[in-house]
């Protein structure tokens, strides 16, 4: 079997072994339609009951603000536009930022050309995070309805400050509906919903190892959502469809074994990273960190200037490492990336950068291999731009 060194963890992450064992024996015992009113469909409805309690568990959260979904682009569009359609007294403002994730930019784009909503982005500090000064004053600006900030940068590690956004959008815009894109930030650092103050949260499965397809909003109560999805009535009506048992049993269970262990995987991760640069700098390779120091240590995005990011993806994919040069919702704009331009990084400096995940599960190593075909690369590639 060819070795593969996964080092794009941020895009997506393997299932985890015990997770992929629960989900199959989930898929044999548990795959009959909740909605059903035998014997079989109330064990069905039950192990989904369970899913839902062991996720409010681990997020603090009631397990009546759970809403299963595919993952984070469907439950970030259901939080803005169901807002949007089910408040039609809401100011029709949204606050974004600049560091964004695509699924909460296109709904921007959405609600401003559909509903003829004012969008307003905040831009970023250069170390990636919220420009509070900016987000006041755009606050102050006029009454907002909608606001939404994502916790972690998918692009660079970012880590916003969640707490003071909420507190400041409390502050200025009492009657705002709150969302947060917690996709990379569920599973990988601590997270209480009860306590962030937020309306509504989004998280996707395949960002902490359960199965792609399986994710999950929170929505605290009283926060009002026409759902986007109708049909039997499934989940209190607030999305219909019938539900996944064996999708909900995984991500329950990934969710809660990554819970269980985020300090020991941040060290760990944190170690594999400090141990990336030393060895980086050990082969005297030219490089440049765009991520700021005290982001999460999952995500890296780094510079090699005289080389493009996305010569140095291929190169190394030939050796079966994976890296990317950006989020992959976006990888489709070759050469542009709009996180990084909001930081302040120039054009020539976004065509050398490129992404790189640690994750607890690689090894020594892995980095030690991934650094030595980087140098390689960039002694064979550079100044070829």
């Amino acid at each position: 079997m060819t070795l593969i060194y996964n080092f794009d963890t941020t895009a997506t992450s393997p299932i985890l072994p015990q997770v992929l064992d629960q989900y199959v024996r989930s898929l044999k015992d548990e795959n009959l339609n909740p909605s059903s009113s035998h014997q079989g469909g109330l064990d069905a409805a039950s192990a989904v009951t369970r899913a839902r309690r062991k996720i409010a568990r681990a997020l603090d959260a009631s397990e009546q603000a759970i809403i299963f979904t595919s993952g984070g682009t469907e439950s970030t569009n259901h939080a803005l536009k169901g807002a949007a359609f089910a408040s039609a007294r809401l100011p029709k403002r949204l606050i974004i930022t600049a560091g964004e994730h695509d699924a909460t930019r296109q709904c921007a784009v959405f609600l401003k050309d559909k509903l003829e909503y004012d969008v307003d982005i905040v831009p970023l500090t250069t170390e990636g995070t919220v420009d509070h000064k900016a987000f006041c004053n755009a606050l102050k600006k006029a009454p907002a309805g909608l606001i939404s900030f994502i916790a972690v940068s998918n692009e660079t590690g970012a880590i916003n400050n969640v707490d003071k956004l909420v507190r400041l959008s409390r502050q200025y815009a009492p009657g705002a509906f709150i969302h947060a894109d917690i996709v990379q930030l569920a599973g990988k650092l601590s997270f209480s919903f009860q306590r962030s103050g937020l309306d509504f949260a989004s998280l996707s499965g395949h960002k902490f190892g359960a199965p792609k397809g399986t994710g999950a909003l929170l929505v605290r109560r009283g926060a009002n959502l026409v759902p986007l999805i109708d049909g039997g009535g499934q989940q209190e009506g607030r999305r219909s469809g019938t539900e996944n048992p064996p999708g909900a049993v995984a991500l329950s269970e990934a969710l809660t074994l990554q819970s269980e262990v985020i300090e020991k995987h941040l060290d760990k991760v944190s170690s594999l990273r400090a141990l990336f640069f030393d060895l980086l700098n050990k082969k005297e390779v030219p490089h440049r960190v765009l991520s700021p120091t005290d982001g999460s240590p999952y995500v890296l995005s780094i510079a090699f200037p005289g080389i493009r990011g996305e010569t140095l993806m291929h190169a190394l994919s030939s050796d079966r490492i994976f890296i990317s040069t950006g989020s992959a919702c976006g990888s489709h704009h070759q050469g542009k990336n709009d996180v990084l331009e909001a930081m302040g990084y120039s054009k020539d400096l976004i065509l050398s950068s490129c992404r790189i995940s640690f994750s607890p599960f690689q090894s020594e190593d892995d980095v030690s291999y991934l650094v030595d075909r980087i140098a390689e690369n960039y002694k064979r590639y550079a100044l070829t731009m």
